[in-house]
């Protein structure tokens, strides 16, 4: 699952992944300038309690999601 968001001209993404090689978890943050940064997690409710408080810490730094598209205009 990916999130985005935005501040002024600047997007960030996260995303939660299973590990390419294992059954853990990886909640993985790109930020604008294309760095990564990737969290490692065993536990499910773990990683879903930290991606709750990314969000927030996001949304406490100016970071929110994009505003959908007018109706009848499309994303470019």
């Amino acid at each position: 699952m990916i999130w985005f968001f935005e501040r002024k001209d600047a997007r960030l993404l996260y995303e939660i992944r299973r590990q390419a090689d294992g059954d853990d978890y990886e909640l993985v943050v790109t930020f604008p300038d294309g760095r990564q940064e990737v969290e490692k997690f065993e536990d499910a409710h773990a990683l879903i309690e930290r991606s709750q408080r990314l969000q927030d810490a996001l949304r406490a730094q100016g970071w929110a999601p994009p505003a959908p598209a007018p109706r009848g205009v499309s994303a470019q």
